[in-house]
């Protein structure tokens, strides 16, 4: 029973270590090379996306209501 408990921690922390590194690796890589994360260019094109519909749709119901 404690090996099994010490078997699940060693686990667990070297879980925790490669998460880690993984995470501060690709950090560092997006710092250097001056990039966002791919996650936050989505959400930064979604925003985009979103403001040009508006703009498009704003332009529409000009052209409506001048008719």
């Amino acid at each position: 029973m404690v090996l099994g408990y010490l078997l699940y921690e060693v686990v667990d922390l070297g879980v925790a270590v490669v998460k880690l590194t993984y995470d501060g690796t690709r950090a560092l890589y997006y710092w250097w090379r001056g990039i966002e994360y791919p996650e936050v260019q989505r959400q930064v094109r979604q925003i985009e996306d979103t403001e040009e519909l508006n703009r498009r749709l704003e332009n529409l119901e000009k052209i409506l209501a001048a008719n």
